[in-house]
């Protein structure tokens, strides 16, 4: 579970230690907060058959807060300006420990679905010591895809259970990776909210959601299964 969020502090220290208690009680394996930075950056490793798989959680929002350099929100995995060479070492401390590292990151502007700059910068940094999934969320609509190298980046997977979902952001997708030794690929299962729940688009709307999906992400678009396809055109928000 991806802890690093804007709103893991809400209900203040008392209540996010409370959270990681209970997800421990409950065997969810979590990542991106803890009670001091050395907790929080911990990659958490977790095996799938013969292999391991590293989670690194990071959040960019809010940043506001950190222009001192001083980290006054300890219990959060930030990548925040003053704290982007923590979130690397993290993420290389995962690549040198698993088959598999998968970075989750809160990052981008609500409602939007073009990345910001410095989502592709720091994703390029990531795969460049080791990550080989970046899967980013908090923009609450979706922002495409694209790799860098043999890592895939997904900008904003959208929503998923979410009261509010109304409009744009109530057309969203699931992701579906596929990992072989020497290769990864990627499916896109489009996705209609309605009243708060998921459920799997299909006809007129699945068509519309990967054409969107496709538009808006760098060198892929998707066929009518999902799949992403490389394509010879720049493509994402130019």
């Amino acid at each position: 579970m991806q802890l690093a969020n804007n709103h893991m502090l809400d209900f203040e220290r008392p209540a996010l230690l409370r959270t990681l208690e209970l997800l421990d009680e409950g065997g969810v394996a979590h990542a991106g907060a803890g009670a001091d930075p050395e907790a929080a950056y911990a990659p958490r490793y977790v095996d799938v058959g013969d292999w391991t798989i590293g989670l690194v959680a990071l959040s960019r929002v809010p940043c506001s807060w950190s222009a001192s350099g001083e980290n006054t929100r300890p219990e959060v995995a930030w990548t925040c300006d003053p704290f982007i060479l923590d979130g690397m070492a993290a993420v290389l401390e995962a690549s040198l420990n698993s088959d598999l590292v998968v970075v989750m990151v809160h990052w981008g502007i609500e409602r939007d679905n073009c990345p910001q700059p410095y989502q592709r910068d720091l994703a390029s940094a990531w795969a460049e010591v080791g990550a080989d999934l970046i899967i980013g969320g908090h923009p609450h609509v979706l922002q495409g895809v694209e790799q860098i190298g043999d890592a895939w980046l997904v900008h904003s997977t959208g929503n998923f259970a979410f009261p509010s979902a109304r409009g744009p952001s109530a057309r969203s997708a699931m992701f579906e990776f596929t990992v072989a030794e020497d290769d990864i690929s990627l499916r896109a299962i489009p996705v209609r909210i309605t009243s708060g729940r998921p459920a799997p688009a299909s006809g007129d709307d699945a068509a519309a959601i990967l054409r969107d999906l496709g538009r808006w992400s760098f060198g892929f678009t998707f066929d009518e299964a999902g799949n992403a396809m490389p394509t010879d055109e720049a493509g994402g928000c130019q």
